[in-house]
């Protein structure tokens, strides 16, 4: 097993220490982390907002760190950062978020990826599979235009900020689309 092989299966780099780690202290069945996208610890359905860091990322209370997919707000001292940020507070902190994966689902920090939605009518919505939009590395199906079932009343917390104009979509064309178009 080398970082090479593990990254030759789509294993996250940023995960790929940790797997090295377990294995030469004899964590058996690392053959199962080819569905690791699968595994709800690793990519929580839900959580409880704890702090919200920006205008785009926060951490659950569950210590996980998501990072909102497919939009990008100000960073730290550039224009619009502390308004974004606040607004986001306002919106999110103590609340129940669901999260909803994509073909990208963690980034180079080892943060989550996710479309982050809220007041949703069913405690389990059904989102579409991380995969979805997968025709091949390149190719999408097209985008997804309706709100999923279980959360039809829900609000789409990354559109509202590109609504809001307190972030600015992000355009992965080149890698394959998201499921949604902002």
């Amino acid at each position: 097993m080398t970082f090479k092989s593990l990254l030759a299966k789509g294993i996250p780099a940023v995960l790929i220490p940790g797997i090295i780690f377990a294995s030469i202290y004899g964590v058996k069945n690392l053959d199962k982390l080819e569905k690791y996208q699968n595994d709800k610890r690793i990519f929580p359905v839900s959580g409880i907002v704890e702090e919200v860091e920006d205008g785009d990322t926060f951490s659950l209370g569950s210590g996980h760190i998501v990072r909102m997919t497919g939009i990008n707000a100000p960073d730290r001292g550039e224009e619009g950062y502390s308004e974004a940020g606040e607004y986001l507070k306002k919106k999110l902190e103590g609340e129940k978020v669901y999260l909803e994966y994509d073909r990208y689902q963690d980034d180079k920090y080892g943060r989550i990826l996710a479309w982050v939605w809220i007041n949703c009518e069913s405690d389990k919505p059904k989102f579409s599979d991380w995969d979805y939009m997968r025709v091949n590395r390149s190719e999408s199906k097209p985008y997804i235009t309706e709100k999923p079932e279980g959360c039809k009343e829900g609000e789409l917390v990354n559109k509202s900020l590109v609504e809001e104009k307190m972030a600015v979509p992000l355009n992965y064309e080149s890698r394959g689309r998201l499921k949604y178009e902002l």
